[in-house]
């Protein structure tokens, strides 16, 4: 029937105004939820009886519940696109005058354009306006971490989220304070990381006050993460997934003994190295270099 039909494209959610658009009365409606055929779940929005109860659906429900132009932001539009791993909240942005009153939730008011796309079939802010909103709700390398996660994943350039932020960004605009201070103080520039263990390695060097290392230093055909070229000393940060399969195993053993043979230092670190231990990290790295630097100065 077609109250399934519109209850299967939205996470087993409809509206009072599709129940009406298919004949079903306001008093037959009541009716239904006294039986708990239809379970309120959001201001003119009810879950079918059956239809699972999941972060999306929840998230769809505040957002038909505000009506057209409403979408999921900030942390909501974050685990949509997977760029935040924290909490699950129920956030929307609407236009700034519409009144939006959720059961549950938050709702945040805008005077910009909302650029909407779709995310598991919830409508919601596109990659670079939720970098630019999580400014406005969460610490600064928290905004780093869903930057270097959308670079990652290809959702956005560094170009597109620049654009965003100039094209929005103004005294008192929450959210755009904080990504200016971390594309100000981003350890990788421009450049696109393969996985996040880099950026975090990056700002490890950031961190302990290291020399700037080459980031992805190309070496005949292959590229080393991190290298101090006048020193040979090449650094690897080796992700749980980066270096997996049978070809990266081989291209990895080939590309060291190339390095050994021309006279480089290795060092490699892990995910756990450089989250757990970055104090031993850095203190490695800073007597490799004094070892080479001795080398050479010999």
């Amino acid at each position: 029937m077609d109250l399934d039909r519109i209850a299967s494209a939205q996470h087993g959610l409809v509206t009072g105004a599709q129940l009406r658009g298919i004949g079903v009365s306001r008093s037959t409606a009541s009716d239904w939820r006294e039986r708990g055929r239809l379970i309120p779940v959001q201001p003119r929005v009810d879950r079918v009886a059956g239809a699972p109860v999941t972060f999306e659906q929840q998230l769809l429900a505040a957002v038909l519940s505000a009506g057209p132009g409403a979408a999921a932001s900030h942390r909501a539009a974050g685990r949509l696109w997977k760029l935040y791993e924290g909490e699950p909240h129920v956030e929307i942005v609407v236009p700034r005058g519409r009144s939006a009153r959720l059961w549950t939730g938050t709702v945040h008011a805008t005077r910009d354009d909302i650029p909407i796309a779709r995310r598991q079939g919830v409508p919601t802010t596109n990659p670079m306006r939720t970098i630019v909103d999580l400014g406005a709700v969460c610490p600064a390398y928290t905004v780093e971490d869903a930057l270097d996660r959308a670079l990652i994943e290809r959702l956005c350039t560094m170009v597109a989220v620049e654009w965003e932020l100039a094209r929005i960004a103004r005294p008192g605009r929450r959210g755009s304070g904080v990504l200016h201070q971390v594309l100000d103080r981003r350890a990788l520039g421009d450049a696109r990381p393969e996985g996040l263990l880099e950026p975090r390695f990056a700002q490890l060097v950031r961190r302990y006050g290291l020399p700037e290392p080459v980031f992805q230093f190309e070496f005949g055909r292959f590229r080393i993460d991190f290298a101090y070229p006048h020193l040979l000393l090449a650094i690897e940060v080796d992700g749980y997934l980066a270096h997996a399969g049978r070809g990266a195993f081989q291209a990895d053993r080939e590309r060291q003994n190339l390095l050994v043979a021309a006279g480089w230092t290795i060092l490699r670190f892990t995910w756990e190295d450089v989250v757990c231990r970055p104090a031993r990290v850095a203190a490695a790295v800073q007597q490799a270099i004094a070892r080479a630097e001795a080398a050479i100065a010999v």
